[in-house]
């Protein structure tokens, strides 16, 4: 921890109580001190009088301690907590404020709680590059793989979550809907390019292989401990009501519904869209399909539903906005 304070007495006096709190301290009196040390040594924290000196202020280490990678947070104190000076620390990014005369578990406990607040952000800035490999480079690959498909999983995406939010799913759900969504295909990867690519009709051997993607998915979404949902949704997209889908032959709502939304949104469209093996169908066509495969590819009132939408609608049933088109 980096300790700033132009006051000898006060600057032993808080080095004291953060040392007997287990910090290890390095102490200095100015501004100038401050950035010197920070120069040469990363530090966890940074706790500042706010006033050092007659013309600095504490929360400009600050403006030096968020160009650190990673950045340092700050505490400042002040003996005279004006609202402007407030104002002013904040507004430089200070994390906290602490009022002198310091209170000693009062300091400790912002220390350990601006630490912990710190770590939590960064973890969470971590995921989010790690989601943002999972959920753009991942897709892409899949897609480089098998050309045929470009473009298919951020327009299931789309259609997942329109439908969801026609059926009340709650918001964390449909998130992780999302994910599922974007990511249902991944165990494509595993299938052979010449089977993937192939112009025409697949033999009964072929699909065999085609059918392993859903549990290869399932495989390679494993790291996932926290989404389980997500990966029983990739394992289930080609499942269907009537129980003969595979790859487990589940039954109507052993599928739960956020899967099932899938599961007629991934078909949905396969149909719209044109293929290499075939042309893109008409919405009458797809509108036909649905309402005969009800209560047996799909859940009987969510084909129903698509079905009377398509009909009323057209594409603009699946729009996230009116007028809009994924």
């Amino acid at each position: 921890m980096l300790l700033v304070d132009d006051e000898p007495d006060v600057l032993q006096g808080v080095r004291t109580i953060l040392e007997h709190a287990g910090y290890e301290v390095t102490g200095v009196g100015s501004l100038r001190q401050a950035v010197g040390a920070l120069a040469s040594t990363h530090f966890e924290l940074i706790v500042t009088d706010l006033y050092l000196g007659d013309t600095d202020l504490g929360h400009e280490i600050a403006e030096v301690a968020r160009e650190q990678r990673p950045a340092t947070p700050v505490v400042v104190m002040t003996g005279r907590p004006t609202f402007d000076a407030a104002q002013g620390a904040l507004r430089h990014r200070v994390d906290d404020i602490v009022v002198k005369p310091v209170e000693a578990n009062h300091l400790v406990a912002t220390c350990a709680r601006v630490l912990r607040d710190t770590e939590l952000a960064r973890r969470n800035q971590e995921l989010e590059s790690a989601n943002a490999v999972l959920t753009s480079v991942l897709p892409r690959t899949i897609e480089m793989k098998d050309p045929t498909t470009s473009g298919h999983a951020a327009r299931v995406v789309g259609y997942t979550d329109s439908l969801a939010m026609r059926c009340g799913v709650d918001a964390e759900q449909r998130a992780s809907l999302r994910l599922a969504a974007l990511l249902h295909d991944i165990g494509k990867i595993g299938i052979p390019d010449s089977i993937l690519r192939k112009p025409g009709p697949l033999t009964p051997d072929e699909f065999e292989v085609i059918q392993r993607h859903p549990a290869m998915g399932y495989e390679v979404l494993a790291p996932l401990r926290e989404h389980g949902d997500v990966r029983d949704w990739v394992y289930q997209h080609h499942e269907r009501w009537d129980g003969k889908g595979y790859p487990q032959g589940l039954a109507g709502e052993e599928v739960a519904l956020p899967g099932r939304i899938l599961v007629l949104a991934e078909v949905y469209d396969a149909l719209v869209e044109e293929r290499s093996y075939k042309p893109a169908w008409p919405v009458p066509k797809i509108v036909d399909l649905f309402r005969e495969q009800a209560g047996r590819q799909f859940d009987p009132e969510l084909a129903h539903l698509v079905a009377d939408g398509l009909a009323r609608d057209g594409k603009r049933f699946f729009a996230a906005a009116p007028g809009q088109l994924f």
